[in-house]
C-alpha cells in the first residue's frame, strides 16, 4: 500500500513537471505572405498541401510558414533561431512535432524564440523561377524576425540561422547570397546573422560530391546551367561577410558526402572566418538531435561555440 501511494506521488511530480514545462512556452503558425501575395506563386493553383503517412514530409507547399516557440516569463531580448528543415528540395520533413525539440534545446541554451521554417519547394506546378522560391521564403522568415524583434523579445545582434542536409543548403545560402535579395519588401540589413549551424548539408553542387537529388530538385530544367551550378554551389559563395559557421557531419553519411563540408570549412579558413567543424565517424545521414545514433556527443561543442560567437 505505501510502494503504491509513493508510486502514485512519483507520477503526479512527473505529470505536473512535465505540464509545467509545456506551459514555459507559446506555440503559434505564422504565415510568411499575405493571402494572394505569395511571390512566385503561379495563378490558380489547383493542388493542395500533401503530408505523408508519417505526418512528417510536406509536399506541394504554396502557403509557406513559421512554426514559432516563444519562451514565456522573459524579461530581457534575447537570442533567436532560425530552423530550416532538410528534405532535398522534394519534401520539407518536419517531423511530427513540427520542431519543437529543436525549440526545447535552444531554450536551454538561453534562446528566446525558435522558428521552423515550412519553406515552398521547387515545384513548377506551383511556382514560377523554382529555384529563387526556398530562398526567397528564408530570406522574408529571416526578415521578420527582424522586424519583429521588439514584439518576439529577440536581439537581432543574437539571430541564429540553422539548416539540415538540403535545409543545410538553404541555410548556407541564406549566410552568403545576401547581396541577391529575391524576397520583395526584405533589405540587406533584415539579413543579417550572428552564426550559421550546418548539420550535414548539401553544400556543393558540382561533382564530384554533389547531391544529386538536390541539385536535379533545385534546378530541375535548368541542371545543366553550368553557371547556376557554380552559383548555387556554397562553396564558391563564401566571403568575407559569411557568419561564423558550426558545421557537424558524420563521415559515415552515405547521403551527403561529407566532403561537401570539408570543402565548405576550406574556403571559411581562407576567407578568416570563425568555424567550428566536428566531424563524427558514425552517425549516417539525418541524425538530427538522436543522440544515440552518433559515436560522441557534439551538443556539448555547439553549446560551447554558441556561446563565445554570441558573447563576443
Amino acid at each position: 500500500m505505501r510502494i503504491t501511494f509513493y508510486l502514485m506521488i512519483i507520477g503526479l511530480v512527473i505529470l505536473s513537471a512535465g505540464h509545467s514545462y509545456a506551459q514555459g512556452y507559446s506555440k503559434e503558425v505564422i504565415e510568411l505572405w499575405e493571402e494572394g501575395k505569395v511571390p512566385f506563386n503561379k495563378k490558380n493553383i489547383e493542388l493542395e498541401e500533401k503530408i505523408d503517412s508519417e505526418n512528417k514530409r510536406f509536399t506541394q507547399i504554396s502557403n509557406p510558414v513559421i512554426y514559432l516557440y516563444r519562451k514565456k516569463g522573459v524579461k530581457n531580448i534575447g537570442p533567436a533561431l532560425l530552423y530550416c528543415p532538410g528534405g532535398g528540395y522534394g519534401t520539407v520533413s518536419i517531423k511530427v512535432d513540427r520542431g519543437e525539440s529543436y525549440a526545447r534545446l535552444f531554450f536551454e541554451m538561453g534562446f528566446n524564440v525558435v522558428a521552423v521554417l515550412k519553406y515552398r519547394l521547387p515545384d513548377s506546378r506551383i511556382v514560377n523561377e523554382q529555384e529563387k522560391v526556398p530562398l526567397c521564403d528564408a530570406q522574408k522568415a529571416l526578415a521578420l524576425m527582424h522586424q519583429s524583434a521588439n514584439q518576439w523579445q529577440i536581439d537581432e545582434s543574437k539571430i541564429v540561422v540553422m539548416g539540415s542536409s538540403a535545409g543545410g543548403h538553404l541555410a548556407a545560402s541564406l549566410a552568403n547570397l545576401k547581396s541577391d535579395i529575391v524576397a520583395p519588401g526584405v533589405k540587406l540589413e533584415d539579413l543579417a546573422q550572428a552564426a550559421s549551424i550546418l548539420m550535414y548539408p548539401v553544400v556543393s553542387f558540382n561533382l564530384p560530391y554533389r547531391h544529386r537529388g538536390s541539385y536535379k530538385r533545385l534546378l530541375i530544367d535548368k541542371a545543366s546551367d553550368q553557371v547556376l551550378l557554380d552559383y548555387y554551389s556554397m562553396e564558391n559563395q563564401v566571403s568575407s561577410s559569411t557568419p561564423p559557421t558550426f558545421i557537424i557531419h558524420a563521415i559515415d553519411d552515405l547521403s551527403v558526402n561529407y566532403q561537401n563540408s570539408v570543402i565548405y570549412t576550406e574556403q571559411l579558413k581562407k576567407h578568416k572566418i570563425p568555424y567550428k567543424y566536428v566531424q563524427l565517424n558514425k552517425g549516417g545521414h539525418g541524425f538530427g538531435l538522436h543522440r544515440s545514433r552518433v559515436d560522441r556527443d557534439w551538443i556539448p561543442d555547439l553549446k560551447e561555440w554558441l556561446n563565445k560567437v554570441l558573447m563576443e
